[in-house]
């Protein structure tokens, strides 16, 4: 494997499981050194031992808690080369019954979270000219039926990252975007599997927005980190503002 990120500085949450793990193990085995922030602190614990790394304790939901884990990783690492905003959860919900407090719990942790994050590491990505890959969703360009608050925080998090791509190209700080389809995550797996999940919602939005690519297995979380790490790397030196979808044809439709 090469070793792009070879001494990287790599801070990235949601690294306990699915994407998050699966790219904390791409980056170390390219040669960076990890940070994983994660409100799971037994399984960010057990893949930052597994990589010889490093976690710290983050609330996705909680404002401060951006500024804390920057403050914690640039002492930890002497600063900060690449940030990856993963973590994130799913939720469902219509319109008409999307209730107060699953709005604002959705959008605090998929959106307003990857925003304090990026805003706390902007002074220390400047000095080391680094690079930000957050991850939004498919269904953040092309609405899911029955994830009104989860679209639009994930397409909140698109525009933020272009926003930030804009504004800090002065400085030579890029910004990109992957947008995943549906990967075969253990998040995944237990939002099919509530106890108040809602499996005639589920059945409209496979009906109205999810395609199958013939002969292709679910996408693996390993693929994401491939992307992921692709961005974050000086292959993709040019690129910034870019969404990178990989949804087996989801956004077609």
């Amino acid at each position: 494997m090469n070793k792009r990120f070879e001494g990287k500085r790599v801070l990235l949450t949601g690294g306990a499981s699915g994407i998050g793990r699966a790219t904390a193990k791409r980056f170390a085995a390219e040669g960076a050194r990890v940070v994983i922030g994660d409100i799971d602190e037994a399984g960010a614990s057990k893949v930052a031992a597994m990589l010889g790394g490093h976690h710290v304790f983050y609330d996705a939901s909680d404002p401060a808690a951006g500024k804390t884990l920057v403050e914690r990783c640039s002492t930890i690492l002497g600063g900060i080369d690449v940030l990856l905003n993963i973590a994130g959860i799913m939720t469902w919900g219509r319109v008409e019954d999307t209730s107060v407090a699953s709005w604002q719990r959705t959008l605090d942790i998929d959106l307003s979270a990857v925003f304090y994050l990026t805003q706390a590491a902007i002074p220390i990505l400047v000095e080391s000219r680094g690079c930000i890959v957050n991850v939004s969703s498919a269904g953040g360009h092309h609405p899911v039926y029955g994830t009104v608050a989860y679209g639009v925080a994930k397409a909140g998090v698109i525009a933020l990252t272009k926003s930030t791509a804009l504004e800090m190209g002065r400085h030579g700080v890029r910004a990109n975007v992957v947008c995943p389809g549906g990967v075969a995550t253990p998040m995944h797996e237990k939002t099919m599997s509530a106890a108040d999940f809602d499996m005639a919602v589920l059945a409209e939005a496979s009906a109205r927005n999810m395609p199958k690519l013939a002969g292709v297995e679910a996408c693996t979380p390993e693929e994401i980190a491939v992307a992921i790490a692709y961005l974050a790397s000086d292959d993709a030196r040019y690129a910034t503002g870019t969404v990178l979808t990989i949804d087996g044809g989801q956004t077609t439709g």
